[in-house]
Formats: C-alpha cells, sequence, structure tokens
C-alpha cells in the first residue's frame, strides 16, 4: 500500500507544467449546486450555496485549506395539502478543514479525492399552518431549531490549470451535517422527521495562486 501511495506521489510529480510548488499559498471562490438526499429530499428541492477558501500546497500530494461555507434550502418540495401552506427552510453556516488529494496529473489537468470536516451553526425552520376547520386540522405552531454540531464531505475533482497562477476547479461531493428536524405528523401534513441532512453537491471554483 505503501509502494503504491508512492507511485501516485510521484506521477504527480512527474509533469513539471502540471505542478504546483510546495509550499504555495492559494484561495478561491466557489459556487456549488446541492440536491438534498435521504429523508431531506421530502422537504426541499436543489438550491445554490456558496464557499471561499484558503490554504497552500503542504507536500507533492495534499494541499489543505480551511473552507468557510453557507448553504440555505428555502424552496419545499411537499405535495398534497400542505404544499403553498407550509414554509420550510434549512440553513447553515460552516467552518472546515479540508484536504485534497492529488492523483497523477495530465498536463494541465489535476484530478484529486478531497476529504473535509468541521463545525458549523445550522436553523432550521417549519413554519406555522392555520387551523382549518373543514377537514379538522389544528394550528400548527412555528418550530425554530438551531444548534452548533458537525459536517463531514467526501468526493472528488478536477482542477484545470489555466495559467502557473490561475486554476479553474470542477468537483463534487457528499455531505452530511449532524441534525435533526422534527416531523408534523398532523393528518393532511405528515412531514416525516430528518436525522442527518445528506446532500449531494456539484461545484465551479475559481483559485489563485500566490
Amino acid at each position: 500500500m505503501k509502494r503504491y501511495l508512492f507511485l501516485i506521489c510521484f506521477a504527480a510529480t512527474a509533469v513539471p507544467a502540471a505542478a504546483v510548488e510546495q509550499g504555495r499559498w492559494g484561495a478561491a471562490v466557489q459556487g456549488i449546486y446541492s440536491a438534498p438526499a435521504g429523508a431531506l429530499t421530502q422537504w426541499f428541492k436543489p438550491a445554490a450555496n456558496y464557499a471561499i477558501t484558503a490554504g497552500q500546497q503542504y507536500n507533492r500530494c495534499w494541499f489543505l485549506e480551511g473552507l468557510l461555507e453557507y448553504s440555505s434550502f428555502s424552496r419545499e418540495n411537499l405535495t398534497g395539502y400542505p404544499e403553498g401552506r407550509l414554509e420550510l427552510s434549512l440553513e447553515h453556516t460552516a467552518l472546515l478543514f479540508s484536504g485534497r488529494y492529488r492523483l497523477a496529473p495530465v498536463s494541465m489537468l489535476h484530478p484529486y479525492l478531497h476529504f473535509g470536516a468541521g463545525v458549523l451553526h445550522w436553523k432550521g425552520v417549519r413554519g406555522e399552518v392555520e387551523a382549518d376547520p373543514a377537514i379538522d386540522l389544528p394550528h400548527i405552531d412555528e418550530k425554530v431549531l438551531q444548534e452548533y454540531n458537525w459536517s463531514f464531505r467526501l468526493g472528488a475533482g478536477m482542477e484545470f490549470m489555466i495559467s502557473s497562477s490561475l486554476s479553474l476547479d470542477l468537483f463534487a461531493h457528499y455531505r452530511l451535517v449532524i441534525g435533526d428536524l422534527y416531523p408534523t405528523m398532523q393528518p393532511h401534513i405528515e412531514l416525516e422527521g430528518v436525522s442527518g441532512f445528506q446532500s449531494l453537491n456539484a461545484g465551479l471554483g475559481l483559485r489563485y495562486y500566490f
């Protein structure tokens, strides 16, 4: 296994045009398209997320960085009676530590694996529902949940070196946020709870090395 990793690292630095020098810093802005996964698909439609990053080429294989991310789901994906009657939202601000493990480059293309984890503050809102005597539906109070917790991600990407200082980054990852949204099981609403906020994410970033 160690020999295999050594060969990957050696191949990753074999093409001078694709190399990013050890110790070099880089900063990036990212736009991310997030699609809910698991039980979260019953609550929300996909949404746009945003992030900024800064980090350093630690060695031949690893680029380590900090990442500040903002995510907001606000378009509900309900059907039936609650559609248009129940406002839902889920947002978080995360501070993550991320590692990109570079695989063997092909000319100006840098494929990599991506790992990340960190802390975040999330807030989930389940709006109120007015009573409806015609169907014996009682008034449902608004419920707001928020806490600090953990987030994890795993994915892969491809960095295209436009020049020695500028690159375009295409990536995708699975994201898990630790948290719970409570159910609303009154008749005609019947919104199941969510334990763990899962999403599948694809993004585009612009990185500047200095």
